[in-house]
């Protein structure tokens, strides 16, 4: 056996065939010179004899590596991507396994399988053997990242909520100029568990040192089970949303343009206490929107956005509603790496229904440490939206028209010890507490979900 390992060695590197003879060579040694072939740059000769101890024993993990190691040079990456992920699955050692799995994403890469490139990266940051080789991979994630015309973003948590259907905190219904009633049971705060799913891909259609267009689809998705005694299906509050998108960015002398249209629609279900059936409703929506960003200083920038959307509801009763608005946000990064960012909103609505004509302007402003805060990261929100309907209408017309005022806020903390694969794991807490002369929008609405944050 290696006998004709080295038979196929000595003429490989014979000079003459005359002058050389057939020696035996234990393995061993024909695995150390074709490690040698590997760094000397010698692809053909190292690949050969990888091959011929492949031949002899398929398992053989450092010819597996040599295959893997020259792929990046060879006319073959597919063979040297398999023949780590070989190694991989043979290696005994998180030292081993970390070899194989870079090797096994080098090769991927030079496939342009920038994907399947990030999968073996974050395999190999599960078994980095220090810190430096852990910053090294994170590194190379990113610029594959960057390389990767696909990208692919998703959200999941099941938590449970005192309001899992946003209804309002009491049970009488009072408004200016309207007899006072009594809410129905779907317009109350429901205490459940709500369950959330989120996809977001995009496509990079082609990019150069001035523009990029990519394309993209959105889905998001609600359900929830209810936990309180009450005669209402569950699938009363399923949600679905999809959306696709087109956006065009270019850079200017003094900023990035953005240009983004997008198309979709929504669909949500309607029912009445008592009754089991539910009734499907949808809105399709259209988009278009115009952002424009510039630095201001070394560390601070300014963006604007101009936005209007159309949305059509199947529901006659509503029919269409187009919403315009322009925003404004201010980002600073302090010398310590923390950062702190401030917006401002103003959005004009216009329905077939005077109850989805309102006009609404928001404030908001957070803060960023970049450094863990003991054994956490932390970064918190806040804001308040103040929103008019001037011809709002239960019974009878409000008078005065319905306001609401909404003062929420957000806190967002992330555990890097607990970091696996490059995602870090973290808690997001959102509440929002409204105040309308309408009572049915008087609410107080918590809500606290689990965050898988990637490094890349």
């Amino acid at each position: 056996m290696q006998a004709r390992v080295i038979a196929f060695i000595t003429c490989l590197m014979a000079q003459s065939a005359l002058a050389q003879s057939t020696v035996d060579i234990p393995i061993d040694q024909a695995r150390a010179i074709a490690a040698r072939a590997v760094r000397s740059g010698d692809v053909q000769l190292a690949q050969e004899i990888a091959r011929q101890l492949l031949s002899q024993d398929p398992n053989d993990r450092t010819a597996l590596l040599i295959i893997a190691a020259t792929a990046s040079q060879s006319e073959n990456p597919t063979e040297g991507r398999t023949a780590g992920a070989r190694a991989w699955r043979l290696s005994q050692t998180d030292t081993q396994k970390y070899e194989a799995a870079r090797l096994t994403a080098l090769a991927a890469a030079k496939e342009e399988r920038f994907t399947l490139s990030t999968f073996w990266l974050r395999r190999a940051l599960t078994v980095a053997p220090n810190d430096a080789e852990y910053a090294q991979t994170i590194a190379d994630a990113r610029i594959i990242k960057r390389r990767n015309p696909w990208s692919t973003h998703f959200g999941f948590s099941v938590v449970p909520s005192d309001n899992v259907n946003g209804g309002a905190e009491g049970t009488t219904l009072t408004a200016p100029g309207n007899p006072t009633g009594t809410l129905s049971d779907d317009a109350r705060a429901l205490s459940g568990i709500r369950a959330s799913f989120s996809l977001r891909t995009q496509y990079r259609l082609h990019e150069n040192k001035n523009s990029r267009s990519t394309v993209g689809l959105q889905y998001s998705g609600a359900r929830v089970r209810l936990t309180e005694d009450i005669d209402i299906p569950d699938d009363a509050f399923d949600t679905n949303s999809t959306e696709f998108s087109l956006r065009y960015d270019r850079a200017l002398p003094h900023g990035n343009l953005g240009i983004n249209t997008s198309a979709g629609v929504s669909d949500y279900r309607e029912a009445t206490a008592g009754d089991q059936d539910v009734e499907f409703q949808k809105y399709d929506i259209g988009r278009f929107g115009l952002s424009y960003q510039t630095p201001l200083a070394d560390r601070s920038k300014v963006a604007f956005v101009a936005r209007t959307e159309q949305l059509s509801y199947l529901e006659e009763t509503i029919g269409d509603v187009q919403r315009n608005t322009l925003s404004m946000s201010y980002v600073h990064a302090l010398s310590s790496g923390d950062s702190w960012h401030v917006s401002i909103s103003a959005t004009d609505s216009v329905g077939d229904s005077v109850n989805y004509t309102s006009n609404a302007m928001t404030v908001q402003g957070g803060y960023n440490w970049k450094d863990p805060i003991g054994p956490v990261t932390l970064s918190v929100g806040a804001g308040y939206t103040r929103t008019d309907y001037p011809d709002y209408r239960l019974l009878y017309p409000v008078t005065g028209g319905r306001s609401d005022d909404t003062l929420f806020y957000n806190i967002k903390v992330g555990f890097p010890d607990a970091t696996y694969a490059g995602f870090t794991p973290g808690l997001s807490l959102n509440r929002s507490l409204s105040d309308s002369n309408v009572s049915r929008y008087t609410r107080d609405t918590i809500s606290v979900g689990i965050t898988l944050n990637s490094a890349f």
